[in-house]
């Protein structure tokens, strides 16, 4: 899923970019391309929405490939973490070649984006249970 958001840079520019996640693979399916395939095909779908830039928090190791870099490089923030700590899990990329030049502001997670693990719990009892792993990749 990709949205539109914004960089509040600290001149009160406001510069729109988007924001993806999560993707995801079967695990039986995994290390097939299959994930590639899909982030280089949304990238140029939001290419094509003349989107500039895009921001993702996730595995560095993965999203390096891709051309994503940290924000922190870019003089992109995540509005989470201190400024003065690198946060390798916030990267940026530019569509657009130059977007982010002279940009210095902060990316702030859109509202809906995160939510409470109560709420989680609250919204999960409506299914059958499954056994709830934590897979390589994911932050939390």
């Amino acid at each position: 899923m990709y949205c539109k958001f914004k960089i509040t840079c600290d001149d009160g520019r406001i510069i729109s970019i988007m924001t993806f996640g999560p993707i995801s693979v079967l695990p039986e399916c995994q290390g097939e391309g299959y994930g590639s395939k899909l982030i280089r095909f949304t990238m140029e779908k939001a290419l094509e929405l003349d989107c500039g830039a895009i921001a993702i928090t996730g595995n560095p190791d993965y999203y390096h490939r891709f051309g994503f870099v940290s924000g922190h490089s870019m003089h992109i923030y995540y509005a989470a973490a201190p400024r003065d700590e690198e946060a390798p899990f916030f990267m940026v990329k530019e569509l657009q070649s130059g977007y982010l030049a002279g940009i210095t502001g902060t990316f702030q997670d859109p509202e809906g984006y995160m939510i409470e693990d109560a709420d989680v719990e609250k919204f999960d009892v409506n299914f059958s249970p499954k056994e709830k792993k934590k897979l390589p990749g994911q932050l939390a």
